[in-house]
Parts: structure tokens; C-alpha cells; sequence
């Protein structure tokens, strides 16, 4: 089963991002009108790259827009996509077939 990391520590998802560490935590730069574009073609090569397309979890910490442009891409690409909230809640959210 696949698994996407939503947080900005995935360096393939925000490539072309601009992210900056402020107190320990990354915080992301650049305009979100900019990011949802760089996302969303990010998101697209990690997605083509996937051999398995039955199941994917999405999980990690960050901001809705982005889950929601990662979702938009898996969805129509996954047979069942699950989020995990991190704490070993797996909660399916979508299925197809």
C-alpha cells in the first residue's frame, strides 16, 4: 500500500516550493495561489510513477488546500484512498470498484 506524506518534509511533493524552518517547524513560503499550481504538478509525476494503484494512504501534517489538491489526484488514480491521522487511525475516504 502506498503512502503520501502530505507535511512539507516531502521534499517530491513541495519541489519548487519555497519552505523555511522558523522555531523548528517548516513553514511554507511561497503564496499558496503559487503552491496549489506546484502541488498539483507534483503530486501528478509522484502519482504516474506509482505501479500499485489498488490502495494509498494519505497522512502527515499540513494545511487542507494541499490535502485537498493530493486528494483530487489520487482519487480518480487509487482504488481506495485512506488518511491516517498519525496516531494509527486509518479512516477510508474513498473507494471505486
Amino acid at each position: 500500500m502506498a503512502t503520501i506524506n502530505i507535511g512539507l518534509n516531502n521534499s517530491a511533493l513541495y519541489n519548487g516550493c519555497e519552505i523555511e524552518e522558523v522555531a523548528g517547524r517548516l513553514n511554507l513560503t511561497t503564496p499558496v495561489e503559487r503552491a496549489v499550481t506546484i502541488v498539483g504538478r507534483n503530486i501528478a509525476d509522484i502519482v504516474a510513477a506509482e505501479d500499485d494503484r489498488d490502495e494509498i494512504v494519505l497522512t502527515g501534517p499540513m494545511a487542507v488546500w494541499s490535502y485537498l489538491v493530493v486528494f483530487h489526484a489520487v482519487v480518480h488514480a487509487f482504488r481506495r484512498v485512506y488518511y491516517d491521522d498519525g496516531r494509527g487511525n486509518k479512516v477510508l475516504v474513498a473507494a471505486h470498484g
